[in-house]
């Protein structure tokens, strides 16, 4: 690897607390003034090195893999954040096109994927998908490989999504009910500043919820900025039957997508 890179490895490594402590991906970009790519790739390199770790917070966050002891305490991930006015969003559908993008671009990076589509599953009409909860609000597909394990993985993960006047734990078991033909399920709350403490015990009841069932859990404040995501809690990845799988990506996903993924499979 070129020396560039391993300087931008250093100087990465550098900004994250010797003591073990957490700080987020979009406090060390800015810290940095990198390109997103650019910090992409350095903590990616790091994280495969195993010299970090990734962590929960904000926007994502990582943490060293082995802490220097006697280390003083660093600044908190979220005290270096910088948060961003929430924007008004009148129906659950208008989160829909941003909620999106975020998804295509600094969820996918913090998981380390590359979709073959990240699509509106919502908005499909009288289009049959299989009755009541059957039908996520958007839907990701990825083709995964792994460096000691043969063979190309699928990877669907769904999302359900709830504005703040419709945050219940319900929306945990609508989320649930997609795991009968998808690999992960996750379901995004929409929660911006001014409203946190009003929702604040509701959430924490579908956070338990969520964790029981191996339902992912983010909370947003806005759903263009990413360090207004949350992920309380990781989705755990289950193998549903094949031809379930095979059925919700011929009804769910266009058909640009079935293409690239065929390619992908091959």
């Amino acid at each position: 690897m070129s020396e560039d890179h391993s300087a931008d490895r250093a100087r990465l490594l550098a900004l994250v607390p010797a003591d073990g402590s957490t700080v987020g991906n979009t406090a060390l970009i800015r810290q940095l003034s990198w390109a997103a790519n650019r910090y992409w790739y350095a903590r990616d390199c790091l994280l495969e090195a195993g010299v970090i770790v990734r962590a929960k917070g904000r926007g994502g966050a990582v943490r060293r893999s082995h802490p220097e002891e006697g280390s003083g305490p660093a600044v908190s991930a979220e005290a270096e954040m910088i948060g961003e006015a929430a924007l008004a969003y009148v129906h659950e559908a208008d989160l829909y096109p941003d909620i999106r993008e975020t998804l295509e671009t600094f969820w996918a990076k913090e998981r380390q994927i590359e979709p073959l589509a990240v699509e509106i599953s919502a908005s499909q009409g009288r289009k049959a998908t299989g009755g009541g909860w059957t039908r996520p609000d958007l839907v990701s597909v990825a083709v995964r490989t792994y460096r000691y394990l043969p063979g190309k993985y699928m990877e669907v993960v769904t999302f359900e999504v709830k504005p703040c006047d419709a945050i219940t734990v319900t929306a945990v078991y609508e989320a649930l009910a997609h795991l009968r033909s998808a690999t992960h399920a996750y379901v995004i709350f929409h929660v911006p500043d001014e409203d946190a403490e009003s929702v604040k015990r509701t959430i924490e009841e579908a956070r338990h919820v969520s964790r029981a069932h191996g339902v992912g859990l983010i909370t947003m404040g806005d759903p263009k900025a990413w360090d207004t995501w949350n992920e309380l809690e990781e989705a755990r990845r289950v193998e549903p039957d094949p031809e379930r799988l095979d059925e919700f990506i011929s009804v769910q996903v266009s058909q640009a997508a079935h293409d690239r993924i065929a390619r992908a499979l091959h």
